[in-house]
C-alpha cells in the first residue's frame, strides 16, 4: 500500500498517507482536517478531540476478508441517543475500498453499490419496510438520526462539519448487510454483510488492557453522584447507562459527571444470582457479568417475570443469560432476519436450516436494573417480544418504534451455568416445563422404537422361518350338508388320523354358505387309544342387506379354531346346530395337523412395542405441557 508525505499547512508536522486515493484526512499533531486539493493540502476546519475509544480496531489495524487483505486508513464517528458506533474505512491491497462498521462489537463490511431502484427519500423510510434486490429480500431493521461526532484519518471523500444524519439499516435472512446513507444531498446505498470478529484475522489491533482503554477507574474517584458509593464501570466506551447498586440512581456514563436521569424505588432489593463482576467462560471466551435487569409481561391477571443478565467480552462484545424458574438461556443478537413461514394455523421462522415455531407474543416492561448497559436503561422501559422454538434453541425479536432486534438462545440448565461461573453450592431446581427445554424421552424414544423395529423384524423372519419348515398337511377336508328341518342324527365322527414325534397344533376350520343366519359346532377331538378328548365350539353367522345408508354386512361365514395335542391317533366328533326353521346349510371341514402358532410371537410384539410407546406417551405428554404455556395451543 502506498505511504505518500505531505506536510500540514496548519502546522507544518508531516502528514503520511497509507492509501494514494485518499481525498480527506487529519493531521495527528494539531487535529486539522486536511483536503487534498491537486497537489496541495488545504486546511477546512479542525476535529474536536475524540471520545476514549472501547474499540480494538484502531488506524493501521489490518485483517482478511474473504481472503483479501485490507488495512484500516480512516475513521467516521457517530452518536445518538441509543449508542454510537464507528464506519472504519478500509482499503484493499487491489485499491478496492470498502466500510468497516463496528456498533457494540458487532461487524459488518460494505461496499457503495449502484441502487437497483430509486431510493426513497429519508422522510418515507421506515421500520419493516422490504426491498427486492437482485432477488434478495431486505428488511429495515433500524432507522436512526445519528449526530455527526467526528472525523480521523483518510476518507476517500470530503466529510467534516456535519450535524444530524439519517441511516437506515437492512438485513436479510442471511446475514446480509446494508445502509441507506442520506448523510448527502443524494442518498446512497452500501451493501454487503455481517462478519465475526475471529472470521476477519485482525492483526495490529489495539491494547486493551491499556489503562486509558481498559477505563477502570479507582472506586474513589468515582463515585455516584448521589450517594456518594463507589462505582466501577467495566465496558467503558460502551456503556451508556450505569445503576448505583446503593441508591438505585440510574446514571449517565457518558456524562463525565455522571448526570442522574432517573432514581427508582424498589420494592425489595433484588440479588442477582451470579453477582456482577463474575468472570466466567462461553464457548471458550471470557466474559464478565456487567448488568441485570428483571422484565416482566403486561398481564393484568398473572404478570410473570424473567431475569437477564448481561455479559461483556472485550472482543466478542455482548451476550446475555436469562433465567426463569431456574430454567436457563444463552442468548446473542444474531445479524440476520429470519424468512417467515406459516406452520399449520401457526406461524414460523426459518433461520439457518432450522424451523422454529412461534410459542407466544408479549409485551415486556423493564422492572427492575443494576450495573451498566450499553444503552440507556430505564425503568418502564416496554418492547413487544416475539418468541419462536425449537428446543433446544429459542428464536425472539424484540421490537421498538425505532428498531427490530433477533436474537438466538440456546436452553442450558443450572449445572452448566454454575460451572462456567464458578459460583459455590447447587442452583436452584428448575420448576415446570420451559417453552424451549429439550424433551428428556424425545432421543430415547427414538432409540427405543429403533430397537424394538429391529427385534420385531427378527421375528417376522423367525416366525416366516417356523412357518416354512412346520411341515403342516391338510388330513380332511370334506364338504358336508346340514338341515336342522331333516330330524335326523345331526352327529357324526371323521376319520382317523395321526399327530406323530412331538407335541403339535392341529387346526379344525369350518367355511359355511350361511346366509342370514347362524350355526354352532359342538367339536371334540378325541385320542383314539386313550379316549381323552379335547372338547371346544365354534359359532358362525353372517347376515347382509341394504338400508338408507347402502349395502351392509355383519359377521363371517368362517372360523377356524387350533388345538395343541400330545402325539397319538385321533378323530374329530362334530355336531351342527341352527334354529330348527332354518334352511340347510352347506359347509367344509377341514383338519390340518403340524400347524406352527405365532400366538408367542404376537405376545412378543405386543411385550415390546410397550417400551416405545410408554417413551412416546412421555413424549406427548412432555409437549402438552410445554404448549400449555403457550399462547398458541399445538392444535392451532
Amino acid at each position: 500500500m502506498s505511504q505518500l508525505a505531505a506536510n500540514c499547512p496548519n502546522c507544518g508536522a508531516p502528514v503520511h498517507f497509507r492509501w494514494s486515493g485518499a481525498v480527506q484526512t487529519t493531521c495527528e499533531y494539531c487535529h486539522s482536517i486536511l483536503v487534498r486539493r491537486d497537489v496541495n493540502l488545504e486546511k477546512v476546519g479542525e476535529v474536536g478531540d475524540l471520545p476514549r475509544d472501547a474499540s480494538p480496531i484502531q488506524i493501521g489495524t489490518e485483517g482478511v476478508y474473504r481472503n483479501k487483505a485490507f488495512q484500516v486508513v480512516g475513521r467516521i464517528l457517530y452518536e445518538y441517543e441509543g449508542g454510537g458506533w464507528n464506519e472504519w474505512h478500509i482499503v484493499f491491497q487491489d485499491g478496492v475500498t470498502g466500510w468497516l462498521a463496528d456498533a457494540q462489537l458487532e461487524y459488518d463490511v460494505s461496499f457503495l453499490t449502484a441502487p437497483p431502484e430509486k431510493l426513497p427519500p429519508g422522510e418515507e423510510i421506515a421500520r419493516a419496510r422490504q426491498f427486492l434486490w437482485s432477488g434478495v429480500r431486505y428488511e429495515v431493521t433500524s432507522v436512526t438520526r445519528a449526530h455527526y461526532r467526528g472525523v480521523a484519518g483518510e476518507l476517500p471523500f470530503e466529510y467534516w462539519d456535519k450535524s444530524d444524519v439519517l441511516f437506515a439499516d437492512l438485513r436479510t435472512s442471511d446475514a446480509r448487510f446494508g445502509t441507506i446513507d442520506y448523510s448527502g444531498p443524494t442518498a446512497l446505498l452500501f451493501l454487503g454483510e455481517a462478519v465475526a470478529f475471529d472470521d476477519l484475522k485482525f492483526t495490529n489491533l489495539r491494547r486493551m488492557d491499556a489503562p486509558e482503554i481498559e477505563g477502570r477507574v479507582a472506586a474513589s474517584a468515582l463515585k455516584c453522584p448521589s450517594c456518594g458509593a463507589p462505582l466501577n464501570i467495566s465496558a467503558a466506551g460502551h456503556t451508556l447507562s450505569v445503576v448505583c447498586a446503593n441508591c438505585k440512581c440510574i446514571l449517565d456514563a457518558m456524562d463525565p459527571n455522571l448526570q442522574v436521569l432517573e432514581r427508582f424505588e424498589a420494592r425489595q432489593m433484588i440479588q442477582p444470582v451470579i453477582p456482577l463482576g463474575t468472570r466466567g467462560k462461553l464457548h471458550g471466551d471470557d466474559y464478565e457479568v456487567i448488568g441485570f435487569q428483571i422484565r416482566t409481561t403486561d398481564v393484568e391477571d398473572l404478570p410473570d417475570s424473567w431475569a437477564e443478565y448481561l455479559l461483556f467480552n472485550r472482543y466478542k462484545g455482548f451476550r446475555y443469560l436469562t433465567e426463569y424458574d431456574g430454567h436457563w438461556n444463552d442468548v446473542k443478537t444474531i445479524p440476520a432476519i429470519p424468512e417467515r413461514v406459516q406452520l399449520g394455523k401457526k406461524g414460523g421462522a426459518k433461520l439457518m436450516g432450522h424451523t422454529y415455531v412461534l410459542f407466544d407474543t408479549e409485551l415486556a416492561t423493564t422492572t427492575y436494573v443494576l450495573g451498566e448497559f450499553p444503552w440507556r436503561a430505564h425503568i418502564g422501559e416496554k418492547n413487544g417480544i416475539k418468541d419462536f422454538i425449537a428446543a433446544p434453541r429459542i428464536l425472539s425479536c424484540e421490537i421498538s418504534e425505532q428498531e427490530s432486534v433477533w436474537s438466538l438462545g440456546e436452553y442450558m440448565n443450572g449445572s452448566q451455568i454454575w460451572q462456567a461461573f464458578h459460583l459455590p453450592g447447587q442452583p436452584p431446581a428448575a420448576r415446570g416445563i420451559f417453552a424451549n427445554q429439550p424433551s428428556p424421552f424425545a432421543g430415547r424414544a427414538s432409540s427405543m422404537w429403533a430397537l424394538c423395529l429391529n427385534l420385531l423384524s427378527v421375528m417376522i423372519l423367525l416366525a416366516i422361518v417356523v412357518y416354512l419348515v412346520a411341515g403342516q398337511q391338510s388330513v380332511i377336508d370334506h364338504e358336508y350338508s346340514f338341515s336342522p328341518r331333516s330330524g335326523g342324527e345331526a352327529s357324526f365322527v371323521t376319520d382317523s388320523f395321526e399327530v406323530s414325534g412331538h407335541p403339535s397344533n392341529v387346526e379344525v376350520s369350518i367355511r359355511t354358505d350361511l346366509q342370514n343366519n347362524w350355526a354352532y359346532f359342538n367339536l371334540a377331538l378325541i385320542n383314539e387309544t386313550t379316549g381323552q378328548g379335547y372338547d371346544f365350539g365354534r359359532e358362525v353367522s353372517y347376515y347382509a342387506g341394504r338400508d338408507s345408508d347402502g349395502a351392509w354386512t355383519e359377521g363371517s361365514r368362517n372360523d377356524s379354531v387350533i388345538v395343541p395335542v400330545a402325539p397319538g391317533k385321533y378323530y374329530l366328533r362334530v355336531e351342527p346346530e341352527m334354529d330348527k326353521n332354518a334352511n340347510s346349510m352347506g359347509y367344509t371341514l377341514e383338519v390340518k395337523r403340524n400347524v406352527p402358532s405365532l400366538g408367542f410371537f404376537l405376545i412378543a410384539a405386543a411385550v415390546l412395542l410397550i417400551p416405545p410407546v410408554a417413551a412416546t406417551w412421555r413424549v406427548a405428554s412432555f409437549e402438552g405441557k410445554r404448549w400449555a404455556q403457550s399462547d398458541f395451543t399445538e392444535r392451532e
